[in-house]
């Protein structure tokens, strides 16, 4: 009887076990909630289809923060969790959450070429700015939020005009990578306004620098846009369209550095 039980009881999580193994990590199971991606086990290990093409979900590749801008994976992407909330000063080095984006991604969900950036005119503020079609419902509500905001505080205007804009196919500033700005789906709010860790003078250490008040982020961040002042390497005026970033499902399977 004791063995009948015994056999009775493991069996469920013998089960159990069998199912968690196929079930890929959380954080890729959570990306198409966002993106048209679609997760495939080959082996022991989890690969990704994105826009047709298989690539790798982790490489296997021990990299520097440096070598994860340049030629990330997918999981390198959620390496360093990304956390809304009150606004403090990033003194860790490297702790950039959201600056490692995995291109073939944003290609494929986006656009490729300027041509293929599917771009609609959207009024932010009185301003007439582009952005993506996909991404346009959240530009909206982020909109309202804003005008809700100024009409409360009339002085919180002076950040948001003039907006410093949203689509530009353009690498990042020094760099060989496209800019998000390349997909639509960001915004750089008053240029005038913000501070940017670039600006310091060459060989400058980096010293966190911000002037953008809460209310903006948080009226972004409800609507899933993450901030660049929530960086060691600030760029206080951009925001950014990444959900899979503050979506807690995603959260939960990230693995922090």
């Amino acid at each position: 009887m004791f063995s009948g039980l015994a056999g009775w009881v493991l069996l469920p999580w013998a089960a159990l076990s069998r199912a968690e193994d196929a079930a890929p990590p959380r954080a890729l199971a959570c990306l198409s909630r966002w993106y048209a991606v679609e997760p495939v086990r080959e082996g022991d290990a989890w690969r990704v289809r994105v826009g047709g093409v298989l690539h790798p979900w982790d490489d296997g590749r021990a990299k520097s923060f440096e070598q994860k801008l340049a030629a990330p994976d997918l999981e390198d992407t959620f390496s360093q969790p990304y956390t809304p909330g009150p606004i403090a000063p990033v003194t860790r080095e490297n702790e950039d959450p959201g600056r490692i984006r995995f291109d073939p991604l944003f290609r494929a969900t986006y656009g490729d070429s300027p041509e293929r950036v599917d771009l609609v005119d959207l009024d932010i503020l009185g301003q007439r700015l582009r952005v993506h079609r996909r991404v346009a419902p959240a530009f909206q509500r982020v909109a309202a939020r804003l005008e809700r905001l100024v009409a409360e505080t009339p002085a919180l205007r002076a950040f948001l005009t003039p907006l410093g804009g949203t689509f530009v196919w353009r690498n990042i500033a020094r760099t060989q990578r496209l800019s998000a700005h390349a997909y639509g789906v960001s915004l750089d709010v008053n240029v005038e306004r913000s501070d940017y860790w670039a600006w310091a003078p060459a060989g400058a250490p980096v010293r966190w620098k911000n002037r953008i008040p809460p209310a903006i982020v948080e009226a972004f961040e409800a609507e899933g846009f993450i901030w660049g002042g929530r960086w060691y390497h600030f760029d206080t005026m951009h925001f950014e369209y990444r959900p899979e970033l503050l979506d807690a499902a995603c959260r939960e399977g990230a693995q922090g550095v």
